[in-house]
């Protein structure tokens, strides 16, 4: 081959990666102007970086999400939308639309359908549901328990992506509970003189991290004037399953229990962080010897171990319901702790700030408040498993795409 001829070919080629650089320029364009960003190219939004929610959500590895809501579903070939429709509650929730919103967004906003994952039509129209069918998957086919079982699967989801990436959401947890006001008509709703309104409370458990920011895990309704302290253990044990062992957890003192103290720190392995109240007493009596002398009237049970460690005594005495002094010993550091070092002490006990945030948070910034349009206890839990099952969507799609930062963050979707 002569040297002009090599010339030829150079010059050829380079024609032709200039013209390839055009026509990716154009498809990006073109993304962008339809969808509103790439969808290769993810990044994590915030105010100054905004995404379109639906593009947020595709990024989503459907996978966890699919199989959860198979089980809801019996004839699986004929259902058109099954991920789609998952995508449409947490689009729905996060946009704050109603069912019937939602449906007419989508046959307006194709490129949303499509980025959720619609099928067409042999006429190249999107297969979108009405917003009565949106009304009774939720209501209906999945219910506030339904969405409650797949909202754990997605966290479980969350959770090992998550410690993949060397994040340990079980670390620095808290829980409390939030008053929600009901609509005039439901007469189930009971009034509660401190937070003088008419309505439910919900307790929740959340998760805090300096990078992820809080992250709320487990949540339920009561009403109003029950006590949120009886809700700690069944939610601790709720996170175990999803593999979550929760390590330190700072409460109030409704939940300070002596009861939940021996049951969470020496059956469930959870540090509870709690600010002693001004009357409770310091109880001399609970002492190493005490529950030594309490373990040996079991001498003559069949599962009672001569020479146990006191670790294992106050396991035993807490299992066998006779764990009062365990959790008075346990009560007695924190109170002792207190009054060597009360500044440093009150600074430790004040992450407890991080769950009324994050209350506020979902009450709130996320709509729950508004969100309660109708009666009844039900209607409310089916509002707050959707929007934690929205959040968590949010931070599994994060976590699946190497962000690390703002994990339940709705900032910066448009």
């Amino acid at each position: 081959m002569s040297e002009m001829d090599v010339d030829a070919h150079i010059i050829n080629f380079r024609k032709k990666i200039e013209e390839a650089d055009i026509l990716d320029e154009r498809i990006k364009a073109w993304e962008y102007e339809k969808y509103g960003g790439s969808r290769t190219e993810f990044y994590n939004p915030d105010d100054n970086h905004p995404m379109r929610l639906a593009l947020f959500l595709s990024f989503l590895d459907v996978t966890p999400l699919e199989e959860a809501m198979k089980p809801f579903y019996k004839r699986l070939k004929s259902v058109r939308y099954l991920e789609s429709m998952g995508l449409t509650f947490v689009f729905m929730k996060i946009t704050e639309q109603t069912p019937d919103k939602v449906a007419n967004y989508l046959k307006t906003h194709p490129s949303c359908a499509e980025l959720l994952g619609y099928q067409r039509d042999k006429f190249g129209c999107f297969i979108i549901p009405d917003g009565e069918t949106i009304r009774y998957n939720q209501k209906h086919r999945f219910g506030p328990e339904g969405i409650k079982n797949i909202d754990q699967v997605i966290l479980m989801a969350m959770n090992r992506r998550a410690k993949e990436l060397g994040i340990n959401l079980e670390d620095c947890c808290g829980s409390d509970a939030f008053p929600v006001k009901s609509v005039k008509s439901d007469k189930n709703a009971k009034y509660n003189g401190h937070y003088e309104i008419q309505g439910y409370k919900i307790a929740t458990t959340e998760s805090y991290g300096s990078e992820t920011g809080i992250v709320p895990l487990i949540g339920q309704v009561m009403g109003i004037n029950e006590d949120e302290g009886k809700t700690l253990i069944p939610q601790l044990q709720k996170l175990k399953t999803c593999d979550i062992h929760v390590k330190q957890d700072w409460v109030d003192n409704k939940y300070a229990t002596i009861k939940n103290i021996q049951q969470a720190e020496i059956i469930h392995g959870t540090k509870l962080e709690y600010n002693p109240a001004k009357n409770w007493v310091y109880n001399p009596d609970a002492t190493p010897e005490q529950i030594k002398s309490e373990y040996q009237k079991f001498h003559n049970e069949s599962d009672f171990q001569p020479g146990a460690s006191p670790e294992l005594m106050m396991r035993y005495l807490v299992l066998k319901r006779q764990g009062e002094t365990v959790g008075y010993m346990l009560r007695n550091e924190h109170i002792a702790a207190k009054e060597e070092c009360p500044d440093s002490y009150l600074d430790h006990f004040h992450k407890r700030n991080i769950t009324e945030s994050e209350n506020d948070y979902i009450k709130n910034d996320n709509g729950l408040q508004r969100a309660i349009r109708r009666k009844g206890q039900e209607y409310i839990e089916l509002q707050l498993q959707l929007t934690l099952l929205a959040l968590h969507v949010v931070a599994l799609v994060r976590l699946q795409n190497n962000a690390k930062s703002n994990l339940v963050s709705t900032r910066g979707f448009t």
